[in-house]
């Protein structure tokens, strides 16, 4: 059971105060959602993540905690027009299924990212992608 994998991850967001947190397994995948109270909140999520999947490898768990609103490091911060976001790469994603997700082409993406990326096709999870606005 993934939970038992991952309860090391669960029980750190419990005493993080992780707000919303929801934890989910479907179809061989748990999910992980909520709002972390602060960006090193979240970062010590990823790191504890990294520890018990290095490389993010196993492809079974998906992250997505945000920080407040604001926080450049957080999974959606920015907000008004002409801003961008940030989000935070998750197994599976690619750039074209981001920016569908965001109302943006993956194009306006991977432009915005140049310092980041060399080829739209590899995104690795716990990247930060900047999102560019609509």
């Amino acid at each position: 059971m993934l939970t038992e994998k991952y309860q090391s991850l669960i029980d750190l967001a419990n005493r993080l105060g992780v707000s919303g947190l929801d934890v989910q397994e479907m179809d061989g995948v748990l999910k992980v959602n909520g709002i972390a109270g602060s960006a090193d909140a979240k970062q010590q999520l990823w790191d504890e993540y990294n520890r018990l999947d290095p490389d993010y490898r196993s492809g079974d768990l998906v992250l997505n905690v945000s920080a407040p609103e604001g926080d450049a490091s957080g999974s959606y911060a920015g907000s008004g027009a002409g801003s961008s976001s940030t989000y935070t790469v998750q197994s599976g994603d690619t750039l074209s299924k981001i920016g569908s997700n965001h109302g943006v082409s993956w194009q306006k993406i991977f432009e915005a990212n140049r310092d980041k990326l060399d080829d739209a096709d590899k995104i690795r999870p716990g990247q930060e992608l900047t999102i560019p606005s609509a």
